[in-house]
C-alpha cells in the first residue's frame, strides 16, 4: 500500500489563484493534482511539457493579434493579398521580398 506524505508550502494567495486557474486551464481538477503530477516528475527526472511552452498571450497580444487577422482576412477578400500555387511560388516571393 502506498504510503502518503503531506507538504504545506506557504504561497502568495495571488499565486495560489493563479496556479489553480492554470491546474484547471490544463484539464487538472486541482493545483494540487497539477503539483503532484508535476513532484513525480520532477523526482523520476522527467520534464513535462503541456504542449504551450511561450504561455498565454496578454490580453492586449491577443487583441492585437485579432485586429490583424480582421484585417488580413478583409485584405484577402478584397483581393489586396498576393495568392500563390505552390510553397515555391511563396518562397520566391518571400526572398524577393524587401525588408519592411
Amino acid at each position: 500500500m502506498n504510503e502518503t506524505t503531506t507538504l504545506h508550502i506557504p504561497i502568495d494567495r495571488t499565486i495560489r489563484e493563479q496556479l489553480d486557474a492554470k491546474a484547471k486551464r490544463l484539464g487538472f481538477d486541482s493545483a494540487q493534482a497539477y503539483i503532484r503530477v508535476w513532484a513525480k516528475a520532477e523526482a523520476e527526472g522527467r520534464t513535462l511539457s503541456f504542449g504551450d511552452e511561450w504561455g498565454e498571450p496578454t490580453p492586449a497580444a491577443a487583441a492585437r493579434l485579432h485586429r490583424f487577422a480582421i484585417e488580413s482576412l478583409a485584405q484577402n477578400a478584397a483581393g489586396e493579398l498576393p495568392a500563390y500555387e505552390t510553397a515555391d511560388d511563396f518562397l520566391t516571393d518571400l526572398r524577393n521580398a524587401e525588408g519592411d
